[in-house]
C-alpha cells in the first residue's frame, strides 16, 4: 500500500504543469479604401491612406507587438503607417480561396492566421484582412459574435480579447471619417 501511495504522489510532481493561457488582444480590421485599378491588386484612395494613418493614430498606444496582412498591397498599405510607428516588421500571409466556395478564405489560411496569433500569448496583435476573411477569423479564434463586414463599408474595427484557447469577447467599433 506504501509503495502505491509513493508512486501516486512521485506521479503527480513528474507530469508537467499546463501552461497557463495568456490572453491576447487582437485588433482586426478590413483593409481601408481601395482604387479601382489594377483590378488584380489596387492600391490605397486618398480617403484609405487617410484611414490607414488614423489606425496607426488610434492604434498607437496598444503596444502592437505583431501585424499580420494577406499577400494584398491593400491590407499591407493599411497596416504600414502603425508598423513604421510600432517598429513592428509586418507578417504577411498569402491567402487561398476555399475550393467549395471561390467567395470564401480557405480554412486552411483561416487557421494559418489564427495559429500565428495564438502564438503570441499576452500580447497585442493587429489582422489587417478583407470582408470575407475577417468574420471567419474572428470565429475560429472563439469570438461570441461572428460579424458581417459589409463590402461598402471600411470602417469597422473588431477588438477581440482572446481569454482562452477558442473562447474570445469581441467588441466592435468603428474607426476614421463615417461612411
Amino acid at each position: 500500500m506504501k509503495f502505491i501511495a509513493l508512486f501516486v504522489l512521485a506521479s503527480v510532481f513528474l507530469v508537467a504543469p499546463q501552461e497557463e493561457f495568456k490572453p491576447i488582444t487582437v485588433y482586426l480590421v478590413r483593409h481601408a479604401e481601395r482604387a479601382d485599378e489594377p483590378r488584380q491588386d489596387p492600391p490605397l484612395t486618398e480617403k484609405g491612406t487617410a484611414r490607414a494613418q488614423e489606425l496607426a493614430r488610434i492604434l498607437g498606444n496598444s503596444n502592437i507587438k505583431a501585424i499580420i496582412t494577406s499577400q494584398f498591397s491593400r491590407t499591407k498599405l493599411t497596416a504600414d503607417p502603425l508598423a513604421k510607428q510600432a517598429n513592428v516588421v509586418v507578417t504577411s500571409i498569402t491567402l487561398s480561396l476555399s475550393p467549395s466556395n471561390p467567395r470564401m478564405i480557405s480554412e486552411q489560411s483561416t487557421a494559418e492566421v489564427t495559429n500565428k496569433i495564438l502564438e503570441r500569448g499576452g500580447e497585442s496583435v493587429l489582422v489587417v484582412g478583407h470582408s470575407n476573411s475577417i468574420p471567419d477569423v474572428i470565429k475560429k479564434l472563439g469570438g461570441d459574435v461572428s460579424p458581417a463586414i459589409d463590402e461598402k463599408r471600411f470602417d469597422d474595427l473588431f477588438v477581440v480579447t482572446v481569454y482562452a484557447k477558442g473562447k474570445a469577447k469581441v467588441a466592435h467599433m468603428k474607426y476614421g471619417a463615417a461612411e
